[in-house]
């Protein structure tokens, strides 16, 4: 669907949604990466000296884990069976903080990227939509945040 037409076609739940089980089976992969993503935040944190860096990072950690949560939540509403493990064991601990802010930085991208090419790509209900737009813009958040203790400390 065109995105300049999405309002117009929404106005009044015009349109035709995908199913729910459609819904629920489009969002396992990127569910899996979500929770791949918060895991490997955590073993890259876990390696990571005490410092503005990392208090920065962890003061952001809670709300990835309530992303993850409502991200399984939706998935659970729609019928699927959200993940609930991960998928290949995350990249081994980065050798500097520079390298892991960078990790963080390259993989916020792409699953933010994901995200919004999920959203443009059919027609979920509006619960779901908002929600993958919510994660796609705390996404965003979150590599500004990345760029500024790249910028800054890193």
């Amino acid at each position: 669907m065109f995105p300049s037409l999405r309002p117009l076609l929404n106005k009044g739940g015009a349109g035709r949604y995908i199913s729910r089980a459609e819904s629920a089976e489009r969002l396992m992969p990127l569910a899996q990466r979500h929770l791949d993503l918060l895991l490997d935040y955590d073993r890259q944190l876990a390696a990571m000296p005490a410092g503005p860096a990392r208090e920065q990072i962890e003061a952001m950690m809670p709300y990835l884990r309530t992303e993850v949560a409502k991200m399984s939540e939706t998935i659970l509403s729609l019928g699927g069976t959200p993940p609930s493990g991960s998928g290949p064991l995350p990249p081994a601990p980065a050798e500097s903080d520079r390298d892991r802010v960078q990790g963080f930085l390259d993989a916020e991208k792409d699953f933010g990227r994901a995200l919004r090419d999920e959203v443009d790509a059919v027609h979920h209900q509006e619960r779901t939509r908002a929600i993958l737009t919510h994660n796609a813009e705390a996404s965003t958040a979150r590599m500004d945040l990345l760029r500024g203790i790249l910028a800054n400390h890193a």
